[in-house]
């Protein structure tokens, strides 16, 4: 009996958008039913696109240097991707990370699996055109680039927003890589067909920006810019010089005094991709997560009303990477699945993802799937551009070409809508929804039913009449 009647205690109004029953918002009862997250399923195809042109090095499918989009106006899918160019030219005693240059390469594809490499007119290498579309120079390094479809911008001029890292000083002590180093912070470029780009007069639109993670989304409903990024520096670092600069010991208690020496991720936002709010740490490695793991990247979407975000998780010991799926309802309070495990893991022994799966890719919607691009790493996370400079006993610190044919895009493909599912076996189970009232003229199922399996459905109405 409802003592007062209220609408919005009564019924929930989904108007048209779709119930995904990834957590218990329209969900009032159960029986002998179970929640299953489901994972992608990865293409024949892999992988998409490797290094088989002579001025491509070392191109480096990782967390925030490469983007994956579909562009409704000529129909084709884009990716643009980093070459570090000056890879394995560099003595082992001189090394860091800033002898590794980078300039920034296009490809394209019809039908998302058949990639070319279109010679763009934009850089020529070794008196070759290429299909390098940005980089060094006129920087000093220009690294990891994010680069999104802007459609909301009236300025056709200005349709691809590209946020990337710039360094602009040399660094003064080689063993840190940036120790004593001026950088020229987060940075952004505009350009009307992803090809042809022209760096914001106003750069850097964050200046205090030094980390090499950062990646950005329009948000439509709350209209804004989210940019997600490790922002304020690299983990674990200490002016200290016996301190190990990438892998700092850990406090799982966090003591008084202590501070985050594992991979953090904060959020920040903007209406105008000028002032920005103040960092907002969102992800740190706490009792959900292994004393060695490092939140690395973060990938934010859309899926009706639900926000969900792939997490880019670094196995520090194993080396390794894999992505989780998590959900929420603001965009700053996730929930991890319940079977706690990766979404999409690393490959099998001897795959080209065989040490890493990782993406700054939101999910591109096809025909009745989800396509998801990512990145696999057929050698593990640091040890082939660390390695030798530490004498790690492993084939690619001694084998520099190991890196070169190192990283890969791949893709992997889910049923639209497919994240998770309520699933019964052998009795007969049943989901009963809150109240919800729609706006559409129509209710869909989406559903899947092994031999001899049924679904039934009854709908009520608010005095409980079938």
């Amino acid at each position: 009996m409802w003592a007062a009647y209220s609408e919005d205690q009564r019924f929930k109004n989904v108007g048209n958008q779709r119930q995904l029953f990834i957590d218990d918002d329209v969900v009032a009862a159960v029986k002998n039913v179970t929640r299953r997250q489901h994972t992608p399923k990865k293409h024949e195809s892999n992988p998409l696109i490797k290094r088989d042109q002579p001025w491509e090095v070392n191109p480096y499918f990782r967390t925030s240097c490469f983007s994956v989009i579909r562009d409704d106006a000529d129909g084709l899918f884009k990716c643009w991707y980093q070459d570090f160019y000056t890879y394995g030219t560099v003595a082992k005693d001189d090394y860091d990370l800033q002898s590794l240059r980078a300039r920034i390469y296009y490809a394209e594809s019809e039908d998302g699996l058949s990639w070319t490499k279109p010679a763009t007119g934009v850089f020529e290498i070794d008196g070759r055109d290429t299909n390098t579309v940005f980089g060094h120079p006129p920087y000093r390094e220009v690294i990891c680039p994010n680069i999104f479809l802007d459609e909301r911008d009236p300025d056709p001029a200005r349709r691809f927003k590209m946020v990337y890292l710039y360094h602009d000083e040399k660094v003064t002590n080689p063993k840190k890589a940036y120790a004593g180093q001026v950088s020229g912070g987060l940075c952004m470029a505009e350009s009307p067909d992803g090809i042809h780009w022209t760096p914001f007069a106003g750069n850097p639109i964050i200046p205090g920006w030094f980390s090499d993670v950062e990646i950005m989304s329009w948000d439509p409903i709350d209209e804004k810019y989210v940019l997600w990024g490790r922002y304020g520096g690299m983990a674990g670092e200490s002016d200290h010089p016996a301190m190990d600069n990438w892998f700092g010991p850990v406090w799982p208690a966090r003591p008084e005094g202590t501070w985050g020496v594992r991979r953090r991720i904060y959020r920040t936002e903007s209406r105008d991709l000028i002032q920005w709010s103040d960092p907002e740490l969102v992800w740190d490695p706490a009792a959900e997560a292994n004393v060695d793991d490092g939140y690395y990247g973060f990938v934010h979407w859309r899926a009706g009303e639900m926000h969900l975000g792939l997490l880019d998780v670094l196995h520090q010991v194993d080396n390794t990477m894999d992505m989780y799926l998590h959900h929420g309802r603001d965009g700053r309070n996730w929930n991890r699945f319940l079977e706690h495990r990766p979404f999409m893991p690393h490959g099998g022994q001897g795959s080209f993802d065989e040490f890493g799966v990782e993406t700054t890719c939101r999910p591109i919607d096809v025909g009745d799937e989800l396509w998801f691009y990512y990145g696999g790493m057929k050698v593990h996370h640091d040890w082939w551009v660390i390695g030798n400079s530490e004498e790690l006993d492993v084939p690619e610190a001694v084998d520099p070409t190991m890196g070169m044919d190192g990283h890969h895009l791949a893709l992997a493909t889910l049923r639209r809508d497919g994240y998770v599912s309520f699933g019964a076996t052998v009795r007969e189970g049943w989901v009963e929804t809150k109240p919800v009232y729609s706006t559409h003229p129509h209710i869909y199922i989406n559903g899947k039913c092994q031999p001899n399996g049924y679904i039934k459905v009854e709908i009520m109405d608010t005095f409980n009449n079938v």
